[in-house]
């Protein structure tokens, strides 16, 4: 990268200095060569100072590349010329120097893009660290919060009281729905929190999506479905009554009239007597179903406690095993690791697992014998820290159209049903801030 003329360079101011240097020695001496003493002993002192700036000319160029480098400069370039004994070092600087400014130009490229597509898109994000300075914000999020400019999530208290703690203590990948009215405009928004570092600062990354059109359209489709379980399960019991009220009427009328009492068959008082005890029946089966429904609106708190995940198991298999045994059913309850602790109500975990073990063993009621069957219960750690347990057996499963249906309320496959055990245990699940599916 450098030249034989740096070289030369060198070796000349070198041999100048040494012969400047001699000639000075020899007649330093001599009082009659006063000037040319003087006159050699500045002709050293220039030499060496021009040495020493044409050595040190090359540091200051890479010196000038170092703080082009630190100040992302662009403008500097090492100009070249014909006896210039560095050129081959200017092109390597310059070279240098179009390398960074290529690499500075697509990071900014990429920050412009990357910035695109954080503007466009229709869910709201915001970055922030854990002071709540906020880092980064897109439009999506200012327009469903409600704020033009912020720089700082306390300033969401003014929003909805509250929301800032929430932004600071929701969970990694935990989702949270927030009635929120912002611009006289009733939103329902779904957060979602994920954690990362960038080097040793800890960012909190929260996105907001407006699911008010979404619920409704659920809500809607879940009072829909549920209108046709309860119209289907009143109307099992009214149509009968109503039918068989009239023909008890019929028993007592001939034509307008009321038939005296002395002239009543006994047949027909013995079919009114049977008649309304059907009536009964079937009125105390609807306040049974009535009272059915109003158990699943009105679920006790739970009483939280921290307990193994094992002894909860250890209920369960101690419960349910022998009666699975006598029906040739096999049940394995097991956790990995076996010290999960679970802060959870007790008894409604066990009632929850107690309805799904129950189905699964009916569910294999018309299963092919010849086969094990086997319900097996599971408790693990997910990837968010969270606790999952699976049941699941090897029988048929559920059909794909029953799918959707499975959770509403007194809808059952089973002959002697009450399609209540799934939709408690959803809201048991809820009430514990976790989830069934």
């Amino acid at each position: 990268m450098v030249s034989n003329k740096y070289y030369s360079g060198i070796i000349l101011r070198v041999a100048l200095i040494t012969l400047s240097s001699l000639l000075l020695a020899l007649i330093s001496d001599k009082a009659n060569y006063l000037y040319s003493v003087t006159g050699l002993l500045l002709a050293v002192i220039l030499q060496t100072w021009a040495l020493i700036r044409y050595i040190l000319k090359r540091r200051d160029d890479i010196k000038r590349m170092l703080e082009y480098i630190k100040e992302n400069n662009p403008s500097i370039y090492f100009s070249q010329s014909r006896d210039y004994p560095f050129n081959e070092l200017g092109d390597f600087l310059n070279e240098i120097g179009d390398i960074v400014r290529d690499v500075r130009i697509e990071k900014e490229n990429q920050l412009q893009y990357m910035q695109y597509i954080v503007q466009h898109v229709g869910t709201g994000l915001m970055s922030f660290d854990k002071e709540g300075n906020i880092q980064i914000i897109n439009q999506a999020a200012k327009d469903l919060l409600g704020v033009p400019e912020i720089n700082s999530i306390y300033i969401l208290e003014k929003v909805q009281p509250g929301l800032p703690a929430i932004l600071l203590q929701m969970k990694v990948r935990e989702q949270k729905v927030l009635t929120l009215l912002s611009a006289n405009r009733l939103q329902q928004l779904a957060i979602r929190i994920s954690v990362f570092k960038i080097g040793p600062d800890e960012i909190r990354l929260a996105s907001f999506q407006d699911i008010k059109t979404e619920l409704d359209e659920k809500e809607m489709d879940s009072w829909q479905k549920l209108i046709r379980v309860l119209t289907h399960e009143i109307l099992n019991s009214i149509t009968p009554v109503t039918s068989l009220t009239a023909t008890i009427s019929g028993f007592f009328k001939k034509g307008d009239k009321v038939i005296p009492a002395k002239d009543l068959p006994d047949n027909n008082i013995q079919d009114a007597l049977t008649g309304l005890g059907y009536i009964e029946e079937r009125g105390k089966n609807l306040i049974d179903f009535v009272n059915k429904f109003r158990s699943l609106t009105r679920l006790p708190l739970p009483k939280f406690e921290k307990i193994k995940l094992t002894e909860i198991f250890d209920g369960i298999a101690a419960l349910k095993k022998d009666d699975l045994s006598e029906r040739g059913i096999m049940l394995n309850c097991h956790c990995s690791p076996d010290n999960i602790m679970h802060y959870c109500d007790r008894s409604m975990i066990e009632q929850v697992l107690i309805n799904l073990i129950n189905n699964s063993a009916d569910a294999f009621n018309d299963y092919d014998n010849s086969k094990d069957r086997l319900v097996d219960v599971t408790g693990t750690i997910g990837e968010e820290e969270n606790i999952i347990i699976r049941v699941t057996d090897n029988g048929m499963g559920i059909p794909v159209h029953q799918l959707e249906n499975i959770f509403i309320p007194f809808f059952t496959t089973k002959d002697n049903g009450s399609g209540i055990g799934l939709s408690l245990s959803r809201q048991i699940m809820k009430l514990h801030g976790g989830t069934i599916s």
